[in-house]
């Protein structure tokens, strides 16, 4: 049985309260489908200095706070439709500082437009949360899931949810993140990729991949 922890790096605290707990689920469903060990799967820890986005110099910092804490590390930047952007400021920025010679492999988690699009894209998953019985588009949940990531603005919908609940959509992030089915979301691009990064990562930790699964 091999031990496998992991943190999260996020751009804001709303974030904190939604994708730790998918990001585990996808831990847990990675190890179980693409690797041979056994694996405990620890829960996905927030690493947080301050409510704002943090910068490269700031992520790197704590990092080598948390040194040899943990073995993968999440870190999540919304693209706002701004994908050559956030590669040139971010992304590439963020690969260079860390280097090859960390003990830690990062993971990006960077949905096309705002994490808020992935809570859009399972229906079944929201009617079930929130109590509720509305058809998808009342929801605000597009006809296939991939197409969350052509909503321009995903917080539009959320506020027209919250306005019909009375309540903020916050309060349901964990049940949802609990709830949401991760055969639907990795049909949404950017969250395949999360994966297929996941895959990557532990694979380079050494840990042996199921036959036929990763290479």
């Amino acid at each position: 049985m091999r031990f496998l922890t992991s943190a999260l790096i996020a751009e804001g605290s709303s974030d904190d309260r939604f994708l730790p707990f998918l990001l585990r689920r996808s831990l847990e469903d990675v190890c179980a489908t693409d690797f041979a060990d056994d694996v405990d799967v620890d829960q996905v820890t927030v690493l947080r200095r301050r409510q704002r986005p943090p910068t490269v110099p700031e992520i790197i910092g704590v990092v080598e706070a948390n040194a040899d804490t943990f073995h993968l590390v999440f870190v999540h930047r919304d693209q706002d439709g701004n994908t050559d952007r956030v590669r040139r400021e971010w992304l590439d920025p963020l690969a260079e500082a860390w280097g090859t010679s960390r003990p830690e492999r990062w993971v990006p988690v960077v949905p096309v437009r705002k994490s808020e699009a992935w809570v859009l894209a399972d229906g079944n998953a929201l009617r079930s949360v929130l109590g509720v019985r509305w058809a998808d588009a009342d929801l605000g949940v597009p006809g296939r899931p991939r197409d969350v990531e052509r909503i321009g603005e995903p917080k539009v919908p959320i506020r027209r949810l919250v306005d019909r609940l009375g309540r903020p959509i916050e309060d349901f992030y964990e049940e949802l993140a609990e709830a949401i089915s991760l055969d639907v979301l990795t049909t949404v691009p950017s969250f395949l990729a999360v994966r297929e990064c996941t895959v990557r990562a532990i694979a380079d930790l050494g840990y042996r991949p199921r036959r036929g699964r990763t290479s």
